[in-house]
């Protein structure tokens, strides 16, 4: 296991990484305000146990990287309906910053590709990585995420005002670990959580630093990128989506148009799954994402020999 920080497109990101280093690198992309440690350890491990090497890293605006420090016009719900009637978004940055910061990341690291998989925000960032720099992308994991078109059917209220609009004084660790579950069960779809993992991430998440800003600027970030499928069209790696079945934030619709757009896309639609990690399915996950780096080995086969 290493760790440590690394200047990355004129930002500092920390990062772990485990397994061989030797071995074909996996690099985990979180989500919107989410810090690195909300990828599952089991998840990971399993991963590490198939001979991977794989690396996960605090987005900018969460956990131990940059924070940025902007003035903007309007917030959130004001950016929406922009948005949705085509105006300008006034974001500190896209999800094409986001993306060069992960490029940079592997630069840092002298990765020259890797198998990247993201979730959720960072299934945008990995999806449009893997349009605008082919050359440095094995194969492709989109989890839990869109093609952020305005086309697809929005997110339940519950679910986008747990995410995005909650107004509450946290001053203590009980209270953000309280705060954190109540949320993640508005995103939560019928499979059990594992309410003591969760609380032990969000433990971590509090001892390693909360930036409450750094929600609005992805979120922003996010909505002021519009549509990837532009994008998705260029993707010519192997590439799986896999999303719940009952998502209440990022509707199924989503994962299912960004397979669409995506040639030769295996789309896989995890009954039961939220806008989570249930226990239950991290071992499918696993072989997921296994199953789609090897497509991108069976396929370097023939143009190496």
């Amino acid at each position: 296991m290493q760790s440590g920080t690394v200047s990355s497109n004129g930002i500092e990101l920390f990062y772990e990484s485990r397994g061989p280093e030797n071995g074909e690198t996996i690099v985990f992309v979180m989500g919107l305000s989410a810090q690195m440690v909300f990828w599952p350890e089991p998840l990971l491990d399993s991963l590490v146990e198939r001979g991977y090497r794989v690396v996960r890293f605090d987005n900018r605006d969460v956990g131990k990287s940059s924070r940025i420090r902007r003035r903007l016009k309007h917030g959130p719900l004001t950016a929406i309906m922009r948005s949705y009637v085509g105006l300008s978004v006034d974001a500190p940055y896209t999800l094409h910053d986001m993306v060069d910061d992960t490029v940079g990341l592997l630069d840092a690291l002298a990765i020259e590709r890797a198998h990247v998989v993201g979730a959720s925000m960072g299934g945008m960032i990995s999806q449009l990585m893997a349009g605008k720099y082919p050359h440095r992308v094995l194969s492709l994991t989109s989890i839990m995420s869109s093609n952020n078109s305005r086309l697809v059917p929005p997110p339940k209220p519950a679910a986008l005002k747990a995410l995005v609009a909650p107004r509450v004084k946290i001053e203590t660790e009980e209270e953000f670990v309280a705060f954190g579950l109540e949320m993640m069960a508005k995103l939560a779809g019928t499979l059990p959580q594992g309410r003591e993992e969760l609380a032990e991430i969000y433990r971590q998440c509090w001892a390693r630093g909360i930036n409450p800003l750094g929600i609005r600027n992805q979120f922003l970030g996010i909505v002021a990128t519009g549509a990837l499928t532009p994008w998705l069209k260029k993707i010519d790696c192997p590439a799986t989506v896999i999303h719940g079945g009952a998502d209440p934030l990022i509707r199924p619709a989503g994962g299912k148009a960004s397979a669409r757009h995506i040639s030769g896309a295996k789309l896989a639609i995890l009954p039961g799954m939220g806008h989570d990690f249930p226990p239950a399915v991290l071992d499918q996950m696993s072989d997921l994402i296994a199953e789609t780096a090897a497509r991108a080995n069976s396929l370097a086969q023939p143009s190496m020999a």
